[in-house]
C-alpha cells in the first residue's frame, strides 16, 4: 500500500495535512476485471503457501505490485505463465529464457560488456563467461509471452521489459502501464489494448522506469543501436542495401538468414559495430557479405548475379581480387 500527502490551504484557515491511501489490492481487483473483460481465463489467485514454494524453488521474490495481481486472480490461457498446473521443468524453461536467449547471442558474436573481461576467442569458453556473469543479475520474473519483470529491486514500480533473443527493450514504466496498454492478442506485447475500454492508471503509476542494473543498461544499448541501425538504413545507401536484400530473398535465402547477413555487425567476425554511413562503410559490409555466399558454398558468378554486382561487360561494382585495409579482399579464382 503506497501513500502520499496533500496539505490544502486558504486565506482563512490552513487544514491539517490528509493522507490518502493507494492500495495495490483494490488495483490488483481491477486488473483482474479488465482482464476478465478481454475475455483473458482468470483461476483463483496463487495463495501464500504457492508463492513461498515457487519463489524458493526458482530463487526469486515476486514484486509486490505483480504479486498482488497474482494474489487476486491467475491469468491464463496463451502467453501467461501458469505458475499452478506447469511442471518445475516448464516454469524452469520460462525463467531462465532471458539469459539463455542472451547466451546465444554471446555464441553468435553479437553481445558482449566489457565489464567481462576480454573476450575469449573460443566461443565455448565467451558462453561460459557470460553465463557465469549473468547468474549476478537480477532474474526477470515472467509476466506474459516475452515481457518480464525484474525481481529485484523488491519494490512495486520496477520497469516491465520485453526481451527476446538479444532484442531487449522497455515495454512499460511498471506494471500499471503494461496491463493499461498490452494488447493481449499481440505475440510482441506492444500493441495499444484494443480488447475493452482502457483501464485508467492509478495515482502511484510510474512516470518515468527506474534503473535496473544489467537490464536498464542493454535496454539503452538497444536502443542506441537502433537508432544508429536507423541512420545507417536512410538515404540512398538504405535502398542500395534493401535492393541486396531482396535479391537475396529471391535467391531462395530464409528471411531469418538475409536478416543475420544484412544486420552490418562490422567487418571482422568479432561484431564490432561500424555502421556504414558512407561509401566505403557500404563497400565494406558488401565485402562481408560476399565473402558470407562464398563460405557458404557459392561461386562468384553467382554473388555477381545476385547482389547486382556487375555493371557493363565485365566490370564490376566492387573488386573483388582487391584487399584493403580491414583484410577483406575476396581472393577469388
Amino acid at each position: 500500500m503506497a501513500t502520499t500527502t496533500h496539505t490544502l490551504s486558504s486565506t482563512t484557515r490552513t487544514l491539517k495535512p490528509v493522507r490518502v491511501c493507494f492500495s495495490f489490492a483494490a488495483y490488483a481487483k481491477n486488473v483482474i476485471h479488465h482482464l476478465r473483460s478481454s475475455d483473458i481465463p482468470i483461476m483463483e489467485g496463487l495463495s501464500d503457501f504457492e508463492f513461498s514454494f515457487i519463489e524458493s524453488s526458482f530463487g526469486f521474490t515476486f514484486p509486490p505490485d505483480l504479486r498482488s495481481i497474482l494474489r487476486e486472480g491467475l491469468p491464463l490461457g496463451p502467453g501467461f505463465p501458469n505458475w499452478r498446473a506447469s511442471s518445475p521443468q516448464q516454469l524452469e524453461i520460462l525463467t531462465n529464457l532471458p539469459i539463455l536467449g542472451l547466451c546465444k547471442e554471446v555464441a553468435k558474436r553479437r553481445l558482449w560488456f566489457g565489464s567481462w573481461g576480454e573476450e575469449p576467442d573460443d566461443r565455448e569458453k565467451a558462453v561460459a563467461v557470460a553465463r557465469k556473469k549473468l547468474k549476478k543479475v537480477p532474474v526477470l520474473v515472467p509476466i506474459y509471452r516475452h515481457c518480464y519483470i525484474p525481481s529485484k529491486p523488491s519494490l512495486a514500480g520496477n520497469p516491465v521489459f520485453f526481451v527476446k533473443g538479444g532484442d531487449v527493450r522497455i515495454s512499460s514504466f511498471d506494471v500499471a502501464g503494461f496491463f493499461e496498454k498490452t494488447d493481449f492478442r499481440c505475440e510482441d506485447c506492444v500493441c495499444q489494448s484494443e480488447l475493452s475500454a482502457p483501464m485508467k492508471p492509478p495515482a502511484w503509476a510510474a512516470t518515468a522506469a527506474s534503473r535496473i542494473e544489467f537490464w536498464s543498461d542493454l535496454a539503452e544499448r538497444g536502443r542506441t543501436e537502433a537508432r544508429e541501425s536507423q541512420m545507417w538504413r536512410s538515404g540512398a545507401l538504405g535502398s542500395c542495401l534493401d535492393d541486396v536484400a531482396s535479391r537475396l530473398r529471391d535467391g531462395g535465402w530464409k528471411e531469418e538468414e538475409v536478416k543475420e547477413m544484412m544486420a552490418m555487425d562490422g567487418c571482422d567476425e568479432r561484431k564490432k559495430h561500424i555502421w556504414a554511413t558512407d561509401s566505403e562503410g557500404v563497400e565494406c559490409q558488401l565485402r562481408l557479405l560476399s565473402l558470407t555466399l562464398l563460405r557458404a558454398g557459392w561461386n562468384k558468378a553467382d554473388v555477381v548475379y545476385s547482389l547486382g554486382f556487375q555493371c557493363d561487360g565485365d566490370s564490376f561494382l566492387l573488386d573483388f581480387q582487391r584487399p584493403n585495409g580491414n583484410g577483406l579482399g575476396l581472393e577469388v579464382a
